[in-house]
């Protein structure tokens, strides 16, 4: 009985001891999970309220700020030009890249002028650099600054209509990003620097109506990328390089009112982009090139004053994009050819002062678009319409000068037999 009993006592102090060692696991077990979940609440919170003054002080000590050598750049030709800012719109004396500059205004915008346009997501956002320019028709005197050197980044510059002198600097070629160049309606002087050519990014160069002297430098072709050419007035002569025909993705060329000289070249055929070209008021010599019928993008061509060489009208038979064609003292021989009544869209033609022969077309006056015609100084005859299209409001086709013209503009006529060698129609 009592080893029974001692037994039953040692058994149950054995479970009991048991059953206290579990709880106590237990609740230890529990106590160190709920010290886990708060520990690393804790950390969250910690790590948050971190990345919180982290990003607060980042973001403060990151605000873009212009590159430095740019600011003293844009402000050296600021002075120099005494340009100041639209209030407001960009702050000059302080942190350019301000304002307008940084907002998104298309430089474009008569509101701004002069006028910057920065890119400030340079080294993650912390830098930003200047990357178009206008200073348009502010009457701004001065020299074109060497200190646009240092604008890099520049893509954009418009300096028209101003009253600049002076060369061209070398260091104009340093501007490697430029896309846009536009200097026209200056007096800039001397000859074209031939480091324009190391600007291979430029779509549009616009160098027309200043007082350049020399020829185009062959360095120029190298601008493969080029679109639009201006140079019209701009003082240049000689002949256009032959480098010149790498530029294929032409659209565009002003090139009147300079003593050009020599063929118009053959290749310009190759510029099959080209939708505008004007070579009036030159010294080319002829004849036009027949390769000009792959010009078939072409909406207006004006050529005149040619010298030597005759040209007939055939290299236009397959331009029908034309919207305006003007042939004025180009030794054009031959007669018009029936293909121009199929010019759908053509609104002005001026063959005037050439050596045409043969009828008058009788379809010149019931052209669908036609506004202006201009025949005179030919050797043309033939009867004159009884009517003509409403279109047609403007027709001057008898020899003209000071003291012997005649313009028409009539809805209905009775036949007529024209001579187009006499001052007035003839019966």
């Amino acid at each position: 009985m009592v080893f029974f009993f001692l037994h039953a006592m040692h058994d149950s102090a054995s479970r009991n001891i048991s059953v206290g060692r579990l709880s106590s696991h237990r609740r230890g077990k529990q106590v160190l999970h709920i010290y886990n979940m708060k520990m690393k609440l804790m950390m969250r919170i910690l790590l948050l309220c971190f990345l919180s003054c982290f990003w607060f002080q980042l973001s403060f000590a990151q605000n873009p700020i212009t590159d430095p050598s740019e600011v003293r750049a844009l402000n050296s030709i600021s002075e120099q030009w005494d340009t100041q800012a639209v209030p407001g719109l960009w702050n000059i004396s302080g942190e350019p890249c301000s304002g307008s500059a940084i907002n998104g205004t298309a430089i474009s915008s008569p509101d701004i002028n002069p006028a910057i346009v920065c890119n400030c997501s340079y080294d993650n956002n912390a830098t930003c650099h200047i990357t178009q320019l206008k200073v348009y028709s502010l009457n701004k005197r001065g020299v074109f600054p060497e200190e646009f050197g240092a604008l890099r980044y520049l893509t954009f510059l418009c300096i028209n209509q101003n009253y600049l002198t002076g060369p061209l600097p070398a260091v104009i070629g340093n501007m490697s990003a430029l896309i846009v160049l536009s200097i026209r309606i200056n007096s800039f002087s001397g000859p074209i620097p031939k480091e324009l050519g190391n600007l291979k990014e430029l779509t549009v160069l616009s160098i027309g109506t200043n007082n350049f002297s020399g020829t185009l430098p062959p360095e120029l072709g190298n601008l493969v990328k080029l679109e639009q050419l201006y140079v019209d007035s701009c003082g240049l002569s000689g002949e256009i390089p032959s480098t010149f025909a790498k530029l294929t993705n032409m659209q565009v060329v002003w090139a009147s009112d300079n003593p050009f000289s020599g063929k118009i070249p053959d290749f310009i055929g190759n510029w099959t982009q080209l939708n505008h070209l004007e070579f009036q008021g030159n010294s080319f010599e002829g004849p036009i090139p027949t390769s000009f019928s792959q010009l078939t993008s072409l909406n207006y061509l004006l050529i005149s004053d040619i010298y030597n060489g005759s040209s007939s009208l055939d290299f236009i038979k397959n331009l029908k994009n034309l919207t305006e064609l003007g042939l004025r003292n180009a030794l054009i021989t031959g007669t018009i050819p029936s293909d121009i009544g199929e010019y759908q869209s053509l609104k002005t033609l001026d063959l005037s002062f050439n050596n045409l022969t043969g009828q008058l077309p009788s379809f010149l006056f019931n052209m669908r678009s036609l506004t202006s015609l201009f025949l005179g100084n030919n050797s043309l005859s033939g009867p004159l319409p009884s009517r003509k299209s409403n279109q047609l409001q403007i027709m001057k086709l008898s020899p003209v000068d000071d003291h012997n013209s005649a313009t028409f503009s009539w809805i209905e006529l009775p036949p007529e037999k024209f001579s187009m060698q006499s001052k007035y129609p003839t019966m």
